[in-house]
């Protein structure tokens, strides 16, 4: 019913040139953090990357690499590469820098989606629309994103022009119980620094 896809094919330059899906939280690395949670709700795991060596002896067998179709146009691209492949019903798609994702917020999201009708149904973290914990409606948004990339019109937000979603907001995150750190990510060397610095304040 729901595939989880994390997108892993970004050149990391903020990062300056580390692997943001690599980076540690807590002594594991970001990405083994996410399948093991995608997992638990998710029927099949995805992981768009160019590159999968770096992840194959992290995770599990059965999880399917594949590279990006319209390589170099960033996250929609990957959108594109997975919703292509997915066999089911349902995505929730995050980003390889959040070491944070929460499968029960994916699961309201998922309800939230069904019972609206939605496109696809997303974090809006301080006004900042998070695509990259969304849950997604998989059939109906591929060809909006095919449309898109064809057009030249690689800005993921632009996505959300074409579909009927839904964006809720830390409040409402808050009243059905999860954090808004769910959805956050880590962009720079900076950040990580954050992140590491308040593990050690716990």
């Amino acid at each position: 019913m729901l595939t989880g896809i994390i997108l892993a094919g970004g050149r990391n330059s903020r990062m300056e040139g580390r692997n943001k899906a690599l980076l540690t939280y807590h002594g594991e690395p970001f990405i083994v953090r996410q399948v093991r949670e995608m997992r638990t709700v998710c029927s099949a795991v995805m992981v768009v990357t160019n590159d999968s060596s770096p992840y194959q002896s992290l995770l599990p067998s059965d999880i399917l690499y594949l590279p990006d179709v319209y390589a170099g146009h960033g996250p929609l691209s990957g959108f594109h590469a997975a919703f292509a492949r997915v066999e089911t019903d349902y995505s929730w798609v995050v980003g390889c820098d959040s070491p944070n994702i929460s499968a029960p917020a994916a699961a309201w999201m998922l309800t939230r989606l069904e019972e609206g009708g939605y496109d696809a149904v997303l974090p809006v973290i301080d006004g900042r629309h998070q695509m990259l914990h969304g849950v997604y409606r998989t059939r109906p948004v591929l060809p909006r994103i095919i449309a898109g990339l064809e057009a030249g019109q690689y800005r993921l937000a632009g996505l959300l022009d074409s579909i009927y979603w839904l964006g809720v907001d830390q409040d409402e995150l808050a009243g059905a119980g999860f954090e808004a750190e769910c959805a956050a990510d880590v962009d720079t060397p900076g950040q990580y620094e954050q992140l590491l610095a308040a593990i050690e304040r716990e």
